[in-house]
């Protein structure tokens, strides 16, 4: 690892790790230990001046970081850990290239990991993002997605569900230590540890997190599984300010890009129940901050990430069963320029239109088994069955949505422009 400042020595000595350890294989000039499937990080929540690294280790308990941008050393400490654990990294600028280099006690090294910053407000430059869901480590799901991801050079990651799979077998998680156990297997599979290296991620769950098609009933039903799982997302995708399980969010990436996060497991009612007044996806509070988040902002687009398609999906564990509240949002969204609606969870790629030509696409699955379409209906622009992530490149007044194959070859493409993605009387 070609570090400036604080040597492997330095920083395992801070560490507290005795010169016996450094003797058996911890020294300068000793290869480091490799990080197996003991040890894992990674970067998620970055914003204009900061981001949270994410630590993992079933062995580990102190972990020397250090943050660098170029060959300048911008942060250096050691952090405790038990199991798991994260560092938010504050006062960096904007728009800026860093990499974070980790050491632990036992020797292992991990990065660097690559993290761009968003840019300010008021900055009109290009961005590209990159969007998709459904993250197994099985085997059976293998490509070399990942890797294409990675080369596209994207700014940020919105994973916008299950990720990762915890609900199924061999082990089904039922148990915080169950749950940690999966999510690590996740981030120590060889692909997946060198994405993440890549770039930062921006996560929101979706059911297999916890479990399967989960609603308010299930909340209740099996409550103290919920608050394990809840408890796991939470330690390994730290949010910011969070209060009160509120989880959905909204950032910025610059002039024309405002991104919302919506959680739609959290305050649903039960998918079986009457599609009323009384059932929600959102819940009311959640409903009233995406419609005023939506009239507020002044960025060109408005990303909103929803991890279940707003119609032409299997079952009702999606919005074509919330089809009252579905058209509340529909309706005030009305005259709004530049919406855009994002989505998973259904396991093919997808492009939609719905009522007041509002217009959706539709991602994943990044590694886990492909989907089975119903036939096309009206508003189903294109479908693609394969493993898929997407990359939204935002220039201007135009805003490019592309469809990423696991051979890395783009399959779809469509340039739009906030005119295009205004709804309409």
């Amino acid at each position: 690892m070609n570090r400036v400042g604080l040597t492997r020595r330095d920083v395992l000595r801070i560490a507290g790790i005795g010169s016996a350890s450094l003797i058996v294989g911890c020294g300068d000039n000793e290869r480091p230990r490799d990080a197996g499937n003991s040890h894992a990080a990674f970067v998620v929540e970055p914003d204009e001046s900061s981001f949270i690294v994410v630590v993992w280790s079933s062995e580990a308990r102190t972990v020397a970081l250090e943050v660098q941008s170029g060959d300048a050393i911008v942060m250096s400490t050691v952090m405790e850990i038990s199991e798991i654990g994260s560092f938010d990294v504050t006062g960096l600028a904007a728009s800026t290239n860093y990499q974070v280099h980790l050491v632990f006690d036992t020797g292992v090294e991990l990065g660097p990991h690559h993290v761009r910053t968003a840019p300010l407000a008021d900055d009109p430059r290009p961005v590209r993002i990159a969007v998709s869901a459904d993250v197994d480590p099985n085997l059976e799901f293998d490509s070399e997605l990942l890797a294409h991801c990675a080369a596209a050079s994207p700014e940020v990651f919105v994973s916008i569900g299950d990720f990762p799979y915890a609900d199924n077998g061999p082990d089904v998680a039922v148990t915080v230590d169950a749950y940690r156990n999966r999510y690590a297997q996740t981030v120590t599979a060889p692909r997946q540890r060198a994405w993440l290296q890549a770039m930062a991620v921006r996560a929101i769950y979706d059911d297999h997190e916890f479990r399967n098609d989960f609603d308010g009933m299930y909340r209740v039903a099996e409550a103290s599984r919920y608050a394990a799982a809840m408890q796991v997302w939470d330690e390994f995708f730290p949010v910011r300010g969070a209060a009160g399980e509120i989880r959905y969010r909204a950032f910025r990436w610059g002039a024309h890009v405002d991104c919302i996060m919506l959680d739609c497991r959290r305050f649903r009612s039960a998918n079986a129940a009457p599609d009323d007044a009384n059932k929600t996806m959102l819940g009311d509070t959640q409903r009233a901050w995406l419609i005023d988040t939506l009239e507020s902002s002044t960025a060109t687009f408005k990303l909103v990430f929803t991890s279940v398609p707003l119609d032409f999906a299997d079952g009702n564990d999606h919005w074509a069963a919330y089809t009252y509240e579905r058209s509340l949002i529909f309706d005030a969204l009305v005259g709004i320029p530049g919406i855009l609606f994002v989505s998973a969870d259904q396991h093919w790629f997808a492009a939609h239109k719905h009522a007041h030509g509002i217009r959706e696409f539709q991602v994943g699955p990044v590694c886990r088994g492909i989907g089975t379409p119903h036939v096309f209906a009206p508003g189903v622009l294109f479908r693609s069955m394969q493993y898929n992530f997407a990359l939204i490149d935002v220039d201007g007044e135009q805003l490019t949505f592309s469809g990423v194959g696991p051979d890395g070859v783009t399959f779809y493409k469509e340039t739009l422009t906030p005119q295009a993605l205004t709804p309409q009387p």
